[in-house]
């Protein structure tokens, strides 16, 4: 157990910072912070107080703080890569989201999701597929995966690949029109004409508003769709 623990201004500030009462817990920890220079943890629950109110830049020289306070400290790299990823700064992001991948920390899953989702927004696909692959690996339950990895196979024309990862994201995801507008254009690559018509009208009664869905069909039915 670390000193801290027991000490009452830790608890009073666990309390504040459980309750959502964020300045008081930001002046709570700062003053143990002072105390406790090197304990990571208390750095990395400034971070989060921090990025909770919205401070971004402040939050990720704490989270540094907490990563040199303690190298292997894969949260705090998790931590500072969603920061950065919302500021923007996607390469930096990527250098954290990596090492929690690196460390195989608890944060891992959710770290290769956001190393693929960096690496396709930047338009590195083999390294954004590599990704997804470990994501879809640890976290088979979510499908997050297979959505980006369907996609990816779309690009480049690996219909059959994209099909197998649709027909599983589709029994979890029925209602979800983008899924089926997906399916479509996979068995149209196929040349499955008969199927390709019957996502795309699903997709449509789900989202009557999606042009391409509409040209899609019109282009297999020639029929002028409303």
């Amino acid at each position: 157990m670390q000193k801290y623990h027991q000490d009452e201004r830790y608890l009073k500030a666990m309390e504040y910072y459980l309750a959502g009462q964020w300045n008081e817990a930001s002046e709570a920890f700062a003053a143990l912070v002072v105390e406790y220079p090197k304990e990571s943890f208390l750095q990395l629950l400034q971070g989060n107080i921090s990025y909770s109110r919205g401070n971004l830049d402040q939050a990720v020289e704490e989270y540094q703080a907490a990563i040199e306070a303690r190298p292997d400290f894969g949260n705090a790299y998790y931590k500072l890569g969603v920061c950065l990823y919302r500021m923007g700064r996607l390469k930096k992001a990527l250098e954290a989201f990596k090492k929690v991948v690196e460390l195989g920390d608890q944060s891992h899953a959710m770290a290769s999701y956001f190393v693929g989702l960096i690496y396709f927004f930047l338009g590195d696909d083999e390294s954004a597929r590599d990704a997804f692959d470990s994501f879809r690996k640890l976290s088979p339950e979510s499908m997050i995966a297979n959505f980006y990895l369907a996609q990816l196979r779309i690009k480049h024309k690996e219909f059959q690949a994209a099909l197998e990862l649709l027909n599983e994201l589709v029994d979890v995801t029925p209602h979800f029109a983008e899924v089926h507008y997906m399916l479509g254009t996979v068995h149209y690559g196929l040349h499955n004409n008969t199927e390709a018509i019957q996502c795309f009208q699903r997709a449509l009664e789900l989202n009557p508003e999606d042009e391409r869905t509409k040209t899609k069909l019109t282009l297999l039915t020639d029929v002028q769709w409303p």
